[in-house]
């Protein structure tokens, strides 16, 4: 992989179509654990996660003289995880049999992101965990990328991630998608920004499971 790389996977192009629908998947949060990995993590180099806002620059300090840790510090204990993940990371509650029910029904992308350089770990911890769906890792914005994927899949178009702003990007850059707003662990949702207009929320993935199942519904021909 090329030191200048900004997206590591297979190409769009030579994606396997089975289904006029496609789910888009972040992972963090959404997949796989993050905050409490990351919050491990953190303990055993001597800080600890504060989720006072929506953020972890300024939430994270450390645990001896409570200073916040700078973000070049932030990056490299998330450098540590993403390098480590396959023995930190483990799967979200209920995403595996959820998965492979849905996927009788639409297509499935995992869309990260994370470094490129970090994809063989990802691609290894998820195959590991029997999710062998296509993942795309980035550091172009997501909207670009689900637009992109929207031109092969006619829809209905499901984009699910943790974050709001990157459902909002998405729902910028493909108005038709469906928007579904997933974060696994709970710690941050009470300062969650607003979701954007007509996005759909879930608590866990038994509930994400009847939402996306309600959407693919709603589009079949009868």
């Amino acid at each position: 992989m090329s030191r200048g790389s900004v997206t590591a996977g297979p190409p769009i192009a030579s994606l396997t179509k089975s289904h006029d629908a496609l789910l888009v998947l972040d992972v963090d949060e959404v997949v796989l654990e993050f905050i409490d990995p990351f919050g491990r993590l953190l303990e055993e180099h001597g800080a600890r996660l504060h989720p006072e806002s929506f953020k972890l620059t300024g939430n994270v300090r450390s645990i001896s003289t409570g200073a916040a840790l700078s973000g070049s510090e932030l990056d490299r204990v998330t450098e540590l995880l993403y390098e480590t993940q396959e023995t930190r990371q483990p799967l979200v509650a209920g995403v595996a049999a959820a998965l492979d029910r849905l996927s009788c029904k639409a297509d499935i992308v995992f869309l990260t992101a994370m470094t490129p350089s970090y994809y063989p770990y990802r691609r290894a911890l998820l195959d590991k965990k029997g999710l062998h769906y296509p993942m795309i890792a980035t550091e172009r914005s997501k909207g670009a990328i689900v637009a992109e994927l929207s031109k092969r899949w006619p829809g209905p178009l499901v984009f699910a991630d943790d974050l709001p702003p990157n459902l909002a990007g998405v729902r910028k850059s493909v108005p038709e998608v469906h928007l579904l707003h997933l974060m696994a662990n709970t710690v941050f949702r009470p300062h969650l920004p607003p979701l954007p207009a007509g996005a759909h929320a879930a608590a866990h993935w038994n509930e994400a499971e009847t939402i996306i199942e309600s959407i693919l519904a709603s589009h079949r021909v009868e």
